[in-house]
């Protein structure tokens, strides 16, 4: 069975932008998870706990993501042959 490596990518990067986005907007909204949040976004280059840092781990997700998800792909199908 082969993998698509450009859907598996998109697949990827959509659901993990999209979780950092849902939890940060959750967390700014209710003020929930804030030491959380806090901390595991100092691990991200430039983040900042604000709407403004939600969308930027959102597209930061998207777009590691993706090449995650393409790199997983690309890897299987060279090892299942």
């Amino acid at each position: 069975m082969q993998l698509k490596p450009k859907a598996l990518g998109l697949t990827v990067g959509l659901l993990s932008g999209a979780w950092w986005l849902v939890i940060m907007a959750i967390s700014l909204a209710t003020g929930f998870g804030t030491r959380t949040l806090s901390t595991f976004g100092s691990y991200h280059p430039w983040f900042s706990y604000s709407w403004g840092g939600a969308l930027w781990m959102a597209v930061l997700h998207l777009v590691v993501g993706f090449a995650a998800g393409w790199v997983f792909a690309w890897l299987y199908n060279k090892l299942a042959e």
